[in-house]
């Protein structure tokens, strides 16, 4: 009898033991999980924004009736310090618009058209009912303008694209 009790005192203490340690190693644990952890910091690699001009009716080359789609790839790390540094598109969109309503060259290559468009946008200033002038060469890591000429325009039955792609370069 003395040593079946000497036995159970022995398992319980045994028991106690391992609830005692297990214990310890969950309250590590949780204090791993919820009091070393360190905040989250988000790297977003990418960026950007893009908008439609839908059936714009022009005159290029004769009449001309495009789909043009203007995507803009913001420099790293845009809004972290300022919301307001992302800029309002409405104002690209109506600079873009008086581009074409005062293009001088109406016979030039759509190629050469979509150039002198990104060119212009990248080194221009484009003003805003802000107050303020959007200098996108100081936001933007890339600009890229696809103009789709549809078919029929300037007489042609093939419908086409231009796809340029222009990156500022660092002022010195």
């Amino acid at each position: 009898m003395q040593f079946t009790r000497r036995f159970l005192i022995i398992i319980g203490l045994l028991i106690f033991l391992g609830f005692a340690f297990s214990n310890l190693e969950i309250e590590r644990v949780f204090a791993k999980t919820f009091t070393r952890s360190s905040p989250i910091v988000m790297d977003y690699s990418y960026e950007g924004w893009s908008f439609k001009f839908d059936n714009y009716a022009v005159k290029h080359q004769g009449k001309a009736i495009l789909d043009l789609e203007v995507s803009y790839r913001y420099k790293h790390g845009i809004g972290k310090s300022k919301l307001m540094s992302y800029p309002d598109f409405v104002p690209i969109y109506k600079f873009i618009d008086n581009f074409f309503v005062n293009y001088p060259n109406e016979t030039d290559y759509w190629e050469i058209l979509n150039k002198k468009l990104v060119e212009s946008l990248l080194t221009k200033s484009i003003p805003t009912p802000y107050g303020v002038q959007y200098k996108l060469a100081d936001i933007l890591d890339s600009l890229t303008i696809k103009i789709d000429v549809k078919a029929a325009s300037s007489d042609i039955n093939i419908p086409r694209s231009s796809i340029v792609t222009g990156k500022p370069h660092p002022r010195f």
